[in-house]
């Protein structure tokens, strides 16, 4: 007879899968609990992994959590980078702007976990955390003033305008969003905000 250790032991699996396993498993525990809840055995088990295992993704918890801040601040990054459309001089400035806000609240409402730990870190948060956090912040900043910069010309009432205010106002505006897309999904999902953004132009369109 077999014996029932050896059968329910787990198949192996490449190193760079079972990092990713390890650090999902932390992400989870992050945003259920806190930072104090991540331990290597509290990982273990929500991974479902020997812990041997969880130990030869990541030595200890402090690698382990560098390891998240790092990934998910890369996401954050190049998430904010895609979600930024091509300045093509053949599409209408509104349509970019409303576009652009759209992707980025879509991809808040399809990770929440990987957002919240940025955009609304725990109280026991590192350090690395809020520094992922500014970065992802001024390279949004960045994206928006060449938006608005590129737009001068193109968009009625744009060049009358302090850009680098307009810039801070939009991603004032666009943080507050996605904290209410995290908080409150199902009153606040990207979708209505993408009607409020078409209808606020528009009606600034008749103005000017």
């Amino acid at each position: 007879m077999s014996d029932p250790a050896k059968r329910a032991r787990q198949p192996r699996m490449q190193l760079a899968v079972r990092r990713e396993q390890v650090l999902d498993a932390a992400l989870r525990l992050v945003a259920r609990h806190g930072y104090a809840a991540v331990s290597m055995e509290a990982v273990s088990r929500e991974a479902e992994l020997a812990k041997p295992r969880v130990y030869a993704a990541y030595p200890g918890v402090e690698a382990l959590l560098l390891a998240l801040f790092e990934r998910e601040g890369a996401r954050a990054l190049a998430t904010l980078a895609q979600a930024m459309p091509v300045f093509d001089p053949e599409r209408d400035f509104d349509d970019i702007l409303i576009s652009a806000t759209t992707d980025l609240l879509d991809a808040v409402a399809a990770q929440p976990d990987s957002w919240r730990l940025l955009l609304l870190p725990a109280q026991d948060a590192p350090p690395q955390v809020y520094e992922r956090a500014r970065a992802a912040r001024q390279f949004a900043l960045d994206q928006l003033t060449a938006l608005f910069e590129w737009g001068r010309d193109r968009r009625a009432g744009l060049s009358e305008l302090d850009l680098e205010v307009t810039a801070q106002s939009m991603l004032a505006i666009g943080e507050r969003a996605a904290h209410l897309v995290l908080t409150d999904p199902e009153r606040f999902p990207p979708s209505r905000y993408r009607d409020f953004a078409r209808t606020l132009l528009a009606a600034f369109a008749v103005h000017v």
